[in-house]
């Protein structure tokens, strides 16, 4: 990991929050809670190969398991968190236990179909989720007895929890266990032919993706202080596997720049209103063809290779 980079993202953030705009540090925020779900995705689609559309549902999950025990139990919001994310870090695992018999685009389909049951969940069991209406009422996130209730309290606070996230994901690829992940993406067959249990693999690292998702979730859950089914449908999953396209499927830190791009875009496709999930479609299959290592790895040799020709074309 480049030592830089992490003095180099607070510096960023400390900027945000002493210009005391507070447009700025709200979108700090959001892209804070967003790389955590997109970071769950890289592990699982960059390193392993397998591509999932059911992200969405494991942030949901998070979202509202967090809400609900802080609701049904009154324990301390942080609490309701670990909770929420252990419940879904053993759904995740199972899932990961289903589906990944399948393989391509079976395993893509069968994702989808665990993000639109989980997301018909959350609109039909009104009892539970408020349905359609929403689940209000949720306390915010308190530390020390100090409620962070504000932007601006509440941004170190989420970057704090992504950016150990973002240290423990390079450091989990770095070690041995992260050769077995990445020798799977290369080829299965050779992953078992040195002895790894391909499908344990498989499954441990979609628990860590869930448990990623579910932290993202139930963090969302007590900025908000609302939860309603919209923010975690099948759109918010095919912005998550964008975000992680145009930062470079094999590369966390280049993740945290496609959450970036894609939540400004985002900014500017609000008009489009429900039809930006097309817009993100085309931008995901644009991406995957031409910039299939991230947007800036494909600018970046763009240029090489423009200066190069130039270099050349001088010389001759």
């Amino acid at each position: 990991m480049k030592h830089w980079r992490i003095p180099a993202l607070i510096f960023l953030l400390l900027l945000c929050a002493l210009s005391r705009s507070s447009y700025l540090v709200s979108l700090a925020v959001v892209i804070g809670l967003q790389a955590l779900p997109a970071i769950g995705l890289a592990l699982i689609a960059g390193f392993t190969g397998q591509i999932s559309l059911g992200h969405a549902a494991f942030y949901g999950l998070g979202a509202y398991g967090a809400a609900l025990i802080g609701k049904w139990f009154g324990v301390p919001a942080w609490l309701d968190i670990l909770l929420a994310t252990a419940i879904v870090s053993a759904i995740a695992w199972a899932i990961g236990w289903l589906v990944f018999r399948l393989k391509g685009h079976y395993l893509a389909m069968a994702t989808l179909a665990f993000g639109i049951i989980v997301q018909v969940g959350f609109v039909e069991l009104r009892d539970v989720t408020g349905g359609p209406n929403g689940l209000t009422g949720i306390a915010p996130l308190a530390l020390f007895g100090h409620a962070l209730d504000g932007d601006f309290v509440f941004l170190p606070a989420v970057w704090v929890v992504t950016i150990v996230t973002i240290v423990c994901a390079e450091n989990l690829i770095a070690s041995p266990s992260g050769l077995a992940i990445r020798a799977i993406s290369e080829s299965e067959i050779v992953a078992r032919s040195v002895g790894n249990d391909v499908q344990s693999v498989k499954r441990m690292v979609m628990m860590l993706s869930g448990l990623c998702c579910a932290l993202g979730g139930g963090l969302y859950a007590h900025y908000v202080g609302y939860l309603s089914p919209g923010p975690f449908d099948v759109g918010f999953s095919v912005k998550l596997l964008l975000m992680v396209a145009i930062g470079g499927f094999a590369d966390i830190w280049g993740v945290l720049f496609g959450v970036f791009f894609i939540t400004l875009i985002g900014e500017l496709l609000k008009p489009l209103g429900a039809y930006d999930v097309v817009a993100y479609g085309l931008l995901l299959v644009v991406s995957v063809i031409y910039c299939p290592n991230g947007l800036l790895r494909g600018v970046s040799s763009l240029v090489a290779r423009g200066v190069r020709l130039t270099t050349e074309g001088r010389a001759s």
